[in-house]
């Protein structure tokens, strides 16, 4: 059975795209409450924001951006958990 840092590295495609080390994902990990998936969207917009395009000279390497924020939402989690009540409730 995969750990939980062996599945987050291989749903952020580490290997072909390396970013994080082992104490990024850990704490990626600790910060979403050891839940993969919700870590692992994380992640994924952790790389788009860091992925820029670059161009020097006539040279251009195109930005993966939209790659990883398309990516991001398989792992979106798609609700919103507050402890906040509607004043019309209360």
């Amino acid at each position: 059975m995969a750990t939980n840092i062996e599945i987050l590295k291989f749903n952020l495609q580490e290997k072909q795209y390396p970013y994080f080390d082992d104490d990024d994902l850990q704490m990626l990990l600790d910060t979403n409450d050891n839940d993969v998936k919700k870590a692992s969207y994380e992640g994924c917009l952790l790389k788009a924001n860091a992925d820029d395009g670059l161009t020097l000279s006539n040279i251009k390497l195109s930005s993966n951006r939209d790659y990883w924020l398309t990516l991001a939402k398989q792992y979106e989690t798609g609700s919103y958990s507050t402890s906040m009540r509607r004043a019309d409730e209360i």
